[in-house]
């Protein structure tokens, strides 16, 4: 048994060493970097609006209406 785990362990280290390896990681090229799939905004009410009379229950929760921004 230990003849099999011994063995297996040598073939998975030589498939790693034979694997190619890169000695810099890739630099993404700034044209072709999307924006960001999560936009950012206050209070939870949306991008240009903020709350009214705002508040923040203990669960994190926020209470009070949307309105624009001014």
């Amino acid at each position: 048994m230990r003849a099999v785990i011994v063995a297996f362990v040598a073939l998975a280290g030589f498939a790693t060493l034979a694997s190619p390896a890169t000695a810099t990681p890739t630099v993404p090229r700034h044209d072709l970097v999307s924006a960001p799939a999560i936009t950012m905004v206050r209070q939870r009410c949306g991008e240009g609006m903020k709350r009214e009379k705002a508040w923040q229950d203990k669960y994190g929760a926020w209470h009070g209406r949307c309105v624009p921004k001014r």
